[in-house]
C-alpha cells in the first residue's frame, strides 16, 4: 500500500497533473458558489472535454470540482442565506447570522477551515480503508457481488429525501433502462421495439447528461433574471486563529466522524451527516441556545462533516463499485466510459489508477483552502451574477457530451427525453439519482445473478449460503418490510384523520 501511495503522489506531484486538479478546484468553487448548481452536473458538463484525457488525469479534474463544490456552496449559504448546494443548508443556520453581526469574513474563514481539516482526515480513513477493504472483497464470489449491488440500491432508496416507495421505483426505472438492448448471454433483444439503435442499449452519457445536466436547467429557468443581493459589500476571507480551531476541536472532529461513516454509506452522503453532525453538536453543547444565532461550533460542524464524505464515499466506491452519492454515481459512469471496469476487481487490474485517485483527493483538500483564500473576492463577485447567464454553456457541453460518446445524434434525443423526464420526477420529489444508480449497477447485478446460478446448478438458495450474504438479505428485507410497514401505518393514520373528520362534520 505505501508503495502504491508513495508511486501514486509521484505522478500526481507532476506539473501537469497538478494543474489539472487546480483547475478542478477553481471550476468546483465557482459552481459550489452559484445557489442549485452541483457538483454532479459539472462533472458531467466537463465529461465531454475528459475523453481525449488519460483516465487518471480526467478523474484529476473531477476530484478537484467534487471537493470543492462542497466549500463553494457555503459561501452562498453564509453571504446570500442560500445553500448553494443541498448540504450547505445546515450552514445557513449560523453562517448567516454571524454574517449579520460583521463578521461574514470569520464566518468564510471558519468553514474553509472545518472544511479542510474534515477532508484530509477522510482522506488519511481511506487510504487505510480502501486496500484492506479491497483485498477482502477480492475473494468475493458473483452471489456476494449481486447482493451487495441490491443492497446498495435497497439502501439508496431507503435514505433518499424522499419516501423509499419513490426510491424504488426511481431504482426499477433505472434497472429497466439498463436492460435495453441485446442479452449478452442469451443473445437477443429486449425492449428496442425494432430501433436499431436501441439494440446497443441506451448511451450512458446520454443518460448521465440529461437526468444530472438538462434536469438542472429546466428546474431553474425561473431564475433568469434574477440578481443577488449580499449581507455586506466589504468581505473577504479571516481565517480563525489554530488555538481557536483547538479549543473548538470537539465540533469539527464530531462533524468529521459523521461525515466519514455517514458518507460510506450508499445513498446518504453529506446531504444527511451534517444534520446529523448539527443535532449532536448543538445537543452537546454547554450553551445550545446559541446555535442559530450566529454561533462559530454551528459552522464547523456541518462544515467539516460536508467535506468528510468525500473520503468516506470513495471507500464503497472504489472497493465495491457502488456510489455513495450523486457525484461518485457519475464518477461511476465515467469509469465505464474511459474502459474502466468499477467493482471488486478494480483494485486489481487498475490499482494505479485507485491510488492516483486518493492522492488527487489529498491535493484538492489543499487547493481548495489555497485557492479559496487567494480568490475569494472573485467568488464573491460570481455570487452577484445571474446564474441563469451559464444554462446556455450547461445546454451546449450536455449535448457536446452525449454526442460525443459515439458521434450520432440519437443519444442527443436520448438526454432530451431523459432531461424532461428527470425535469418532471424532481417536481414530484422523485430522487431522480436512484434511476441513474439503477442503470450503474443492473448490469452488474444480472450478470452476477446469472454467473452465481451457473455455478450453483440454478438453486438459489446460494444467495443464503453463507452467513454474509444471509445477512445481507435479511438486511434488505428488512428495510424493505419496515417502509411497506411505515406506508400501511400512513394510509391508516390518514384514513382515522378523514373518519375523525367525517364523525365531528
Amino acid at each position: 500500500m505505501i508503495e502504491g501511495m508513495l508511486h501514486a503522489f509521484a505522478t500526481v506531484s507532476m506539473p501537469s497533473h497538478l494543474l489539472l486538479i487546480l483547475l478542478g478546484t477553481v471550476l468546483g468553487l465557482m459552481v459550489g458558489a452559484l445557489p442549485g448548481l452541483s457538483s454532479p452536473m459539472a462533472i458531467i458538463v466537463l465529461l465531454p472535454i475528459t475523453y481525449s484525457l488519460e483516465p487518471l488525469s480526467a478523474f484529476e479534474l473531477m476530484m478537484g470540482i467534487y471537493v470543492s463544490t462542497k466549500l463553494g456552496g457555503s459561501f452562498a449559504s453564509i453571504l446570500l442565506r442560500t445553500p448553494g448546494t443541498p448540504a450547505a443548508a445546515c450552514t445557513v443556520l449560523d453562517g448567516y447570522p454571524m454574517a449579520q453581526q460583521g463578521k461574514a469574513s470569520l464566518a468564510l474563514g471558519y468553514s474553509a477551515m472545518a472544511s479542510t481539516a474534515g477532508g484530509l482526515i477522510s482522506w488519511i480513513v481511506a487510504i487505510a480503508f480502501v486496500p484492506i477493504i479491497s483485498a477482502v472483497a477480492l475473494h468475493s464470489e458473483p452471489a456476494d457481488i449481486a447482493l451487495l449491488a441490491v443492497a446498495g440500491l435497497t439502501l439508496v432508496a431507503s435514505f433518499t429525501r424522499a419516501s423509499m416507495v419513490r426510491g424504488m421505483m426511481g431504482v426499477l426505472i433505472g434497472l429497466l433502462i439498463s436492460s435495453v438492448g441485446y442479452d449478452v448471454q442469451e443473445g437477443i433483444e429486449r425492449y428496442s421495439f425494432g430501433h436499431p439503435m436501441l439494440a446497443s442499449g441506451v448511451s450512458f452519457s446520454a443518460v448521465l447528461v440529461g437526468f444530472f445536466g438538462m434536469a438542472v436547467v429546466l428546474s431553474d429557468l425561473d431564475m433568469v433574471g434574477k440578481g443577488s443581493t449580499l449581507v455586506s459589500d466589504k468581505i473577504g476571507m479571516q481565517l480563525p486563529s489554530l488555538g481557536d480551531m483547538l479549543r473548538r476541536w470537539r465540533a469539527w472532529t464530531i462533524g468529521t466522524v459523521y461525515g466519514v461513516v455517514v458518507g460510506a454509506i450508499p445513498g446518504v452522503g453529506s446531504d444527511g451527516s451534517v444534520w446529523m453532525a448539527y443535532a449532536t453538536v448543538r445537543g452537546q453543547s454547554k450553551n445550545p441556545e446559541n446555535f442559530g444565532k450566529g454561533e462559530p461550533d454551528g459552522i464547523l460542524a456541518p462544515e467539516s462533516s460536508n467535506n468528510a464524505t468525500t473520503g468516506g464515499t470513495m471507500i464503497p466506491m472504489l472497493t465495491l463499485g457502488i456510489p455513495g452519492d450523486g457525484s461518485t454515481a457519475v464518477m461511476l459512469g465515467a469509469m465505464i466510459l474511459h474502459g474502466l471496469q468499477p467493482g471488486v476487481t478494480l483494485m486489481q487490474t487498475s490499482g494505479d489508477f485507485v491510488y492516483g485517485i486518493l492522492a488527487s483527493l489529498f491535493y484538492a483538500n489543499i487547493f481548495m483552502l489555497v485557492v479559496a483564500l487567494a480568490s475569494i473576492r472573485l467568488f464573491i463577485a460570481i455570487l452577484r451574477r445571474d446564474r441563469a447567464s451559464i444554462f446556455p454553456f450547461i445546454l451546449v457541453f450536455t449535448v457536446i457530451g452525449a454526442f460525443a460518446e459515439d458521434n450520432q445524434i440519437f443519444p442527443v434525443y436520448v438526454a432530451i427525453a431523459c432531461g424532461v423526464a428527470g425535469y418532471i420526477l424532481e417536481a414530484r420529489k422523485f430522487p431522480v439519482v436512484t434511476i441513474v444508480l439503477g442503470t450503474i449497477l443492473g448490469p452488474i447485478i444480472e450478470y452476477n445473478v446469472r454467473l452465481g446460478l451457473a455455478y450453483s446448478a440454478g438453486d438459489w438458495s446460494t444467495f443464503v449460503g453463507t452467513w454474509p450474504r444471509a445477512i445481507m438479505v435479511a438486511a434488505i428485507a428488512f428495510l424493505v418490510c419496515r417502509e411497506v410497514y411505515l406506508v400501511f401505518t400512513s394510509i391508516r393514520a390518514k384514513a382515522s384523520t378523514q373518519q375523525t373528520k367525517r364523525e365531528t362534520a
